[in-house]
């Protein structure tokens, strides 16, 4: 007699070594895109604040910095950084603090003097940005 084709012991095996590779590498993967959310949270406020800087300096006052808008620095008539405030992030005139939208529960903050970079858990309590 000539078998053709798997028999159902096999198949169970195949989808049980299938289930294990998915239950190792389906956490990695959103843990990855979280780190992304992150690293692309501190890339956009390092981009503002360095747009926020350049501004100060040509003109002697900040920018308003509301999503939705571009913040040009303009140099001799020549555009020399542009940065679009993307939704979510904003910029809290008097305290000195640029605000992330939350990612993982997490607001991140970056302070525009220094560029010092916090996390705050609780993502209402904005001033202090613990």
């Amino acid at each position: 007699m000539n078998k053709k084709g798997f028999t159902l012991i096999e198949l169970i095996i195949v989808v049980v070594i299938i289930g294990i590779l998915a239950l190792v590498a389906i956490p990695r993967y959103f843990a990855s895109v979280q780190k992304a959310r992150k690293s692309q949270a501190v890339v956009t406020l390092t981009h503002i604040k360095d747009a926020m800087a350049g501004y100060y300096a040509v003109n002697g006052i900040l920018p308003a910095v509301t999503p939705g808008t571009d913040i040009n620095v303009i140099v001799d008539g020549d555009t020399v950084m542009r940065v679009n405030v993307p939704s979510g992030y904003s910029y809290i005139t008097g305290t000195g603090w640029l605000y992330a939208p939350t990612v993982n529960s997490c607001t991140y903050c970056m302070h525009i003097p220094d560029g010092q970079l916090d996390c705050s858990a609780h993502a209402t309590s904005y001033p202090e940005c613990n």
